[in-house]
């Protein structure tokens, strides 16, 4: 079961101009597994049963893509 609700889990993505990184931060579970396998996890918070809960982070700028939605 998920710590957070459905209406507070999310995902935000955050490009920094000046240094040029993508930094992340997630309380939805599905995006925490990946971003732990994927990501340079700088911070994790945990449940009192020691289960991760939200992340924070940097990702590459190649594992962003933006695109143009189909219609």
């Amino acid at each position: 079961m998920a710590y957070y609700s459905r209406e507070e889990q999310e995902t935000h993505y955050l490009y920094d101009p000046l240094s040029a990184n993508w930094r992340v931060y997630s309380t939805y579970p599905p995006h925490i597994r990946k971003l732990i396998k994927h990501a340079d996890v700088t911070s994790t918070e945990t449940d009192e049963h020691g289960q991760i809960i939200a992340v924070n982070g940097y990702v590459d700028a190649n594992q962003i893509r933006l695109f143009r939605a189909r219609l």
